[in-house]
């Protein structure tokens, strides 16, 4: 009975985050999965020299064979290829087999649930001066283990850190966990500028009737005007 009431007593927006911890891990690893098959596939930028294509193409070989594993060998392939991706992106750093070597140590990591080791390759990656486009993938895949870290406050500026992007393709995503988190704070006035501002700005995304609900909660709760 003790457990019924507790359950109860959660907040909506308790329930909200509790709801979408699932659904947002998955959408990270869909978004590293098909980076890794653009890896794997060689699908590419144009490499602007020899020695670039000669790494990207030991990464692929790391990447394919750590694939290939099955399930009861996984945790072995993994031992094996990480020191092989953090050595090319210790080698590499700042140019694209850097960033794509410390993208694929970050996903080792996160599968491993080494969520501290994974925001720190998720950071290098970012940083790397031609780091593009995956500067955005980056930065939220750090605030992702910053959660899992329960470290709102950096998870509050990585989320920032990948709309300031020029390439951020996700930001209904990142507007809607930033209300979720700053709600988690109880800091409501944040918590509607980024519901009101997804609401705004993309009236049609599926997260926009997300925030909608969210807005209409706090309204009734007192929390916002």
């Amino acid at each position: 009975m003790a457990e019924k009431n507790t359950e109860e007593k959660k907040t909506l927006a308790e329930k909200v985050g509790n709801g979408l911890t699932k659904y947002r891990v998955l959408f990270i690893g869909l978004i590293v999965g098909l980076i890794l098959v653009a890896i794997i596939g060689g699908v590419i930028s144009t490499m602007t020299t020899s020695s670039h294509q000669k790494g990207l193409n030991q990464l692929d070989s790391i990447i394919y064979t750590l694939s290939k594993a099955d399930e009861s060998s996984a945790t072995v392939a993994s031992d094996v290829a990480l020191p092989q991706v953090l050595e090319l992106a210790e080698s590499n750093a700042g140019n694209i087999v850097g960033i794509r070597s410390n993208m694929a140590a970050a996903e080792i990591y996160f599968s491993q649930e080494k969520w501290s080791e994974a925001r720190e390759c998720w950071l290098k990656a970012a940083a790397a001066k031609d780091a593009g486009y995956t500067a955005a993938i980056s930065y939220y895949n750090a605030a992702v283990c910053s959660e899992e870290l329960a470290d709102v406050d950096a998870a509050i500026d990585y989320y920032r850190a990948a709309i300031a992007t020029e390439d951020c393709g996700f930001e209904p995503h990142v507007l809607f966990s930033l209300g979720r988190l700053y709600e988690g704070k109880a800091d409501y006035a944040a918590a509607a500028e980024n519901y009101t501002s997804l609401r705004d700005n993309y009236p049609s995304d599926s997260w926009t009737s997300l925030a909608e609900s969210r807005l209409i909660a706090l309204r009734i709760e007192g929390k916002v005007q």
